[in-house]
């Protein structure tokens, strides 16, 4: 037993060593401090996509609370009609024109 935890010690690294520690994601709506309004729908745009869904916490990189509520004004703005449910699913041809399948002459 003493022999494994001796083997384990040399090859973690001490504390002081540490190369990368976690990185530390700041909250846009702390750092400002402004408060979240559905009468605001412009800045309530930045947190959807261009589907009209809410972006998750990872992409938006609002603290735990803030993105509670951003999607509470979101849900609001929503009822209230200044913002879109879904947006108008592309057609096919503009989906295929963006991914390089055209149809047309390809260039060599």
């Amino acid at each position: 037993m003493a022999i494994k935890q001796a083997r384990h010690q040399q090859r973690t690294r001490s504390p002081s060593k540490k190369r990368f520690g976690p990185r530390r994601r700041f909250c846009r709506i702390c750092e400002n401090k402004s408060e979240l309004d559905y009468k605001r729908y412009q800045e309530l745009r930045s947190f959807i996509n261009r589907l009209g869904k809410i972006l998750p916490r990872r992409a938006t990189r609002l603290c735990a609370k803030h993105q509670r509520q951003v999607a509470l004004q979101i849900r609001r703005a929503r009822y209230m009609s200044l913002l879109v449910y879904t947006a108008e699913p592309e057609s096919t041809q503009d989906r295929d024109r963006r991914r390089g399948r055209g149809g047309g002459r390809r260039r060599r």
